[in-house]
């Protein structure tokens, strides 16, 4: 079934997502990019498994950092060859990640079933005998079977994910490789945090976290159904609670220093982030913008999210910025909301800078909102419908959220139109999402005195007196100095608010 995506441009603001410094796949020999490190003076460290090359990226520079490019096999792809030698004369077979561990950079060479390390020009074998096995050991008498994922701990030593071993893997500093978990479904990207592992369990479809004392493993975020044939595991493309969301065979994870993890989705085509209790989408491929298509590997610089794109070539620049309007004060009652709705792609600012929360929110605007939200709960609805108004266009970049909230009865128009140019009021917001939980089977069930508190609750329109009172019953409104205000235009700070207010509440 064909998805139909409702544009996230216009009015509402920018999505700040662009590729690095315009760089196109020609730069990268049109390669096919893995994992990604950021190095220690700043550039990227980009593996490629299709030159079987490291490219190191600084600014629009793209050189090769390690490896050289072998012969072209009869299909044109460079021949698969494993040498050690110095770095411009060094052959890899297919490295998969690379990351900073020590004083150099460590590769996983996945078809060479070794891990190699770059260090003062040349390129090592750091551990593995080239030969399929899992024995533990020291060096080169240990042995893997394909190993992909990489990242370091604080103390000096460097995990692996021994992807057909169904394992994670730990070497020492002194060489030593030993066993930390098994029985693990084709595990690929890992990060390490606050003493702990999180690993895209690809095979499973989920994230796991494991621990460096003992080896346990948890489920961690998303859960998944088994398919028909054995060890195989069906995604799937949920936002939400930690034990309801679905990610679908994700490859690469990274950590931001406040713990926030970021997933490359590869079969959803997207980047999805764990905070707190749920996961969310922050980008996917649509058909009106093209990356991710298959993410694979992440790493956070700063306020930057990058992603290499295997299928495109390319890397991805995506802004993770808490907070970066200028009108949005950090003790604000809705910076909170502001910049979870941002991140999860619901709503943008105006500008980089400007978010404008006292700006008046209009009917078109609101329901593309709510859309969004639609679109973040269930990945797979198609937001579009058949009812028309005769005063919105077809091809407006709001008609399709319109046309999908009328035939859910979300919204009603007034003798043919929806007036999507008019202001919504607080009590109209409301009652477009109690409408929407209602359309969805939530709860919708409130306290009858759930406006008693509010001087002003007789303002309160007969018809969308059920709707305020779940709304305060819910805590999605809270009101203004003891008042409701319930025909004053909803400001987009109050706007956003409400949204984030009703997902917590249903733990969307």
């Amino acid at each position: 079934m064909k998805k139909r995506w409702i544009p996230l441009l216009l009015t509402l603001g920018l999505v700040f997502s662009i590729p690095v410094s315009a760089l196109k796949a020609e730069d990268f020999k049109q390669g096919k990019l893995s994992g990604l490190a950021v190095a220690e003076d700043g550039a990227l460290l980009v593996s490629d498994t299709y030159n079987k090359v490291v490219w190191r990226v600084e600014g629009e520079t793209v050189t090769q950092y390690a490896g050289a490019i072998s012969v072209a096999g009869l299909s044109g792809e460079p021949t698969a060859v494993y040498h050690d030698a110095v770095a411009d004369k060094a052959y890899f077979k297919e490295p998969w990640d690379v990351e900073r561990f020590l004083t150099g950079y460590a590769v996983s060479d996945a078809d060479a079933n070794v891990v190699r390390y770059i260090m003062n020009g040349r390129v090592y074998t750091l551990a593995g005998s080239s030969k399929v096995g899992s024995s533990d050991g020291a060096d080169k008498t240990a042995s893997f079977n394909r190993p992909t994922g990489l990242t370091a701990d604080a103390d000096g030593n460097l995990y692996v994910s021994d992807t057909g071993n169904g394992s994670i893997r730990r070497i020492a500093k002194d060489g030593k490789v030993t066993t930390l978990a098994r029985g693990l479904n084709a595990p690929m990207g890992l990060c390490y945090y606050d003493k702990a592992l999180y690993v895209a369990e690809t095979g499973r479809s989920r994230i796991v976290k494991v621990t460096l004392s003992g080896g346990q493993v948890t489920p961690f975020a998303g859960v998944s159904d088994a398919a028909e044939e054995a060890g195989e595991y069906y995604g799937g493309f949920v936002d939400g609670a930690l034990n309801t969301a679905r990610f679908d065979h994700p490859q690469g994870i990274a950590v931001d220093a406040d713990g926030t993890l970021y997933v490359a989705d590869t079969g959803n085509s997207a980047v999805r982030a764990i905070r707190g209790n749920r996961v969310d989408t922050i980008k996917r491929a649509s058909d009106a913008e093209l990356m991710p298509n298959s993410p694979r590997g992440v790493a956070v610089k700063g306020d930057t999210l990058y992603v290499t794109d295997g299928f495109a070539g390319s890397i991805l620049a995506i802004s993770v910025a808490k907070n970066t309007f200028a009108d949005v004060p950090n003790d604000a009652w809705y910076a909170a909301p502001v910049s979870r709705a941002v991140q999860q792609g619901i709503v943008s600012g105006m500008s980089k800078t400007e978010f404008a929360p006292d700006t008046s929110v209009n009917r078109a605007m609101f329901v593309t909102l709510l859309s969004r939200v639609e679109q973040i709960k269930d990945g797979t609805a198609i937001l579009d419908g058949d009812t028309t108004f005769s005063d919105v266009a077809a091809r407006e970049w709001y008609s399709s959220a319109v046309r999908w909230a009328a035939d859910a009865k979300i919204v009603e128009g007034s003798d043919g139109y929806y007036r999507p140019d008019d202001r919504i009021t607080r009590e109209e917001l409301a009652t477009m999402l109690y409408r929407y939980a209602s359309s969805q089977k939530l709860s919708v069930t409130a306290p009858d005195d759930a406006l008693a508190e509010f001087s002003d609750q007789d303002a309160v329109n007969t018809w969308a007196v059920d709707a305020m009172r779940w709304a305060c019953g819910r805590g999605i409104i809270n009101g203004i100095d003891g008042t409701l205000q319930p025909g004053a235009p909803a400001t987009r700070a109050q706007a956003v608010k409400m949204l984030v207010s009703f997902m917590e509440a249903y733990q969307l």
